[in-house]
């Protein structure tokens, strides 16, 4: 599912019109929001014409007498339904036919100050108030958000960014990942005089975000305009693979994580050392908790807007009858609940998020929900370009190309390596007697405990998705077993190969990375 929005500053010229064709053609678009087309109302037949028969569209001429923006769809693939028009935003409801892509998607163009845009503001954060589904906003905004959104020209302020992050911040709404070009606007000024600017985005709401978790926007070249067109693409394929398992802290505290943790250790290990049976127990473990997750936890957000509903359905009932004792439980029941949820929430969200530096009292939701989607977008690949400008999209794509560019890097093997001169080694500094034997002195229980407990709760030592805080919680039920298996591994010196995995990340090296030279390796495991 591709959907686009472009300023394309004028849509009058046929030479615009053909090349805003092959845009929509080349790039799959089935959703564009045309901005700024100063077409004139009786004009615009005959210009969608010429764009292709197969496209609907839907215009805010009764509140832009020049066609400030143009919302077509392919309507064999897709489904619009118009909610609301005004002279800056258009709301539709977006569905695909086959009922993979559902959402509401605001189409917006801001105007050209800060007192003009504020309605525009106010809009965003009403309309914000009542949406309980996906929600995409994206255009021209035609305002800044941050300080480096701007080269050249005008220093940035924070009267020109003070609006804009207000509303993303009440309005709940978080950046969109992205690559390509980061400016979406230029002067097309020379040398120094050119000027350029962040002012296109794609933002979205919490429920966007957790459900269309690859969507990415690509800023692509400005081509005939002087802005960038605006690309959303979101794999809707049924049948991907499936993610990594995470302990979520929550889970400790359910009513039940003891008695599965309990069920799964029990399972029969008839074969391998101490370790294959730890490895094998947790498997076991793994499978329980997911299930346990799924039954009491899937779609959290989508429950917890569900929870909010139904206490303002139960509240607008007690207005009217504020003495019913069977309202008044429900209402407390449904508060209670959604209290409930709203902290572990928060509690995914915090971990998710990875911060270290908040007290364990702060609570801030928004906040951990902008600082998990920004580590989100960092450790995703989405769309990568070649050296020749190729774009790269799907899976087998982008490991092709990632391997093939840290392949050239490699160097050959040595046919031979130095040996360790034993002579030197012995002229440095060496152990004495006494401390060269406590080298070799069996771990104790109490160091393995120490161990433990000496790594931050969130923190997962290996790749299964366990993190220490699982071991602690669960720690009377596994802990002979793990004993077991930390003093045969000091005892074999052999670490068993499921355990002994490494994850190799690619981590961006400048914003909205496009290159596989653009990232560096990170490494993690155990």
């Amino acid at each position: 599912m591709n959907i686009s929005t472009w300023n394309v500053r004028g849509l009058n010229d046929p030479i615009k019109v053909v090349e805003i064709k092959k845009f929509l053609a080349s790039n799959n678009i089935s959703v564009v929001a045309l901005l700024e087309t100063k077409v004139q109302e009786k004009n615009s037949s005959k210009i969608q014409k010429k764009i292709g028969v197969g496209w609907q569209w839907i215009m805010n001429y009764e509140h832009s007498p020049r066609g400030r923006i143009w919302i077509g769809w392919k309507h064999a693939l897709v489904s619009v339904q118009l909610i609301q028009k005004t002279e800056f935003c258009v709301h539709c409801h977006v569905a695909t036919m086959n009922g993979l892509f559902d959402t509401i998607f605001l189409a917006v163009y801001g105007l050209h100050s800060v007192d003009t845009r504020r309605p525009m503001w106010r809009e965003i954060t009403t309309f914000s108030s009542i949406v309980n589904c996906p929600w995409l906003v994206m255009g021209d905004f035609n305002a800044v958000l941050l300080a480096a959104d701007r080269v050249n020209g005008n220093a940035v302020t924070e009267g020109e960014t003070k609006d804009f992050n207000s509303c993303i911040d009440v309005a709940g709404l978080a950046e969109l990942k992205s690559c390509g070009s980061y400016y979406s606007w230029s002067n097309k000024g020379q040398g120094n005089l050119r000027i350029c600017s962040r002012i296109d985005r794609a933002i979205a709401n919490a429920l966007w975000h957790s459900k269309f978790v690859d969507a990415v926007v690509d800023y692509l070249p400005p081509g005939i305009s002087d802005h960038s067109p605006l690309v959303m693409s979101c794999n809707i394929q049924l049948g991907g693979g499936s993610r990594p398992f995470k302990f979520f802290n929550y889970m400790a505290d359910h009513v039940f994580f003891l008695d599965v943790v309990t069920k799964g250790w029990d399972v029969s290990c008839p074969r391998g050392g101490s370790m294959f049976k730890v490895w094998t127990k947790l498997k076991a473990v793994k499978q329980g908790l997911k299930e346990l997750h799924h039954k009491d936890f899937a779609k959290l957000d989508e429950r917890i807007e569900g929870l909010r509903a139904d206490l303002g359905q139960i509240q607008i009932q007690l207005a009217s009858c504020p003495t019913d004792s069977n309202v008044q439980q429900s209402e407390r029941e449904c508060s209670e609940t959604l209290k409930k949820f709203l902290h572990i929430q928060e509690s995914a969200y915090r971990q998710k998020a990875r911060i270290q530096w908040l007290q364990v009292g702060d609570s801030n939701s928004k906040f951990f929900f902008s600082a998990m989607k920004e580590r989100i977008a960092r450790n995703s690949i989405d769309i990568l370009y070649d050296d020749s400008g190729k774009k790269l999209s799907t899976t087998q794509e982008i490991h092709e190309e990632v391997s093939s560019f840290y392949k050239q890097l490699i160097g050959t093997a040595a046919s031979s390596l130095m040996g360790v001169d034993v002579g030197v080694v012995r002229k440095g500094k060496q152990l004495s007697a006494a401390d060269a034997e406590m080298l070799v002195v069996p771990v104790s229980d109490a160091e393995i405990d120490a161990a433990i407990k000496g790594i931050d709760i969130n923190k997962a030592p290996g790749l299964d998705g366990f993190n220490s805080l699982f071991f602690l919680k669960a720690w009377e039920i596994v802990k002979a077993d793990v004993y077991e298996a930390v003093r045969e591994f000091f005892r074999t010196r052999v670490m068993l190969k499921q355990v002994n995995n490494t994850s190799v990340t690619l981590v961006p090296k400048i914003q909205n990375a496009s290159k596989a030279s653009e990232q560096h390796l990170s490494y993690s495991g155990t």
